[in-house]
């Protein structure tokens, strides 16, 4: 239940709440480093494994870093590296999932209605918390990797 000051009662804002979300539930949450080498903003989050999710440090506000938080946690959720799974999921045969900043409407299901729910009860007045994502294709084999071929 959200409290008069639109925050969950027992913690200070909506991020602290979310950031207890994935603590509660095993999943680490760590800064990198905002920006790429061209000096644009980047990339919101990167999820990897469904075990770590890796917000920019570019991200302007608590507001929309909470907003981000809301929509990783839900893409860890429901990303697996099995074809075929059940509908909702995210195929990523890689591990990553990663989040731009385009924010974009909230879906009338799948992935990013969620996310916009545990905002707002988190107490974000968010149109929506629900973000554009892709899975990166990396193309590599162990006799790719340093010492893979031994």
């Amino acid at each position: 239940m959200v409290g008069a000051s639109g925050v969950v009662p027992g913690w200070p804002t909506p991020l602290a709440f979310l950031y207890g979300v994935a603590m509660e539930i095993g999943i680490g949450v760590r800064d990198y480093p905002g920006g790429d080498r061209h000096g644009s903003v980047g990339d919101a989050a990167i999820v990897a494994d469904g075990d770590v999710i890796a917000l920019s440090s570019a991200l302007a506000d608590d507001g929309l870093r909470a907003d981000v938080l809301a929509m990783a946690l839900e893409v860890a959720a429901v990303m697996t590296d099995r074809q075929g799974g059940r509908p909702g999921t995210i195929y990523a045969p890689s591990g990553f999932v990663i989040i731009t900043r385009n924010r974009v409407p909230v879906p009338a299901a799948g992935v990013g209605r969620f996310a916009t729910f545990m905002a707002r009860k988190s107490g974000r007045d968010t149109a929506s918390a629900a973000f554009a994502y892709y899975v990166p294709q990396f193309e590599c084999s162990i006799a790719q990797v340093p010492g893979g071929d031994r």
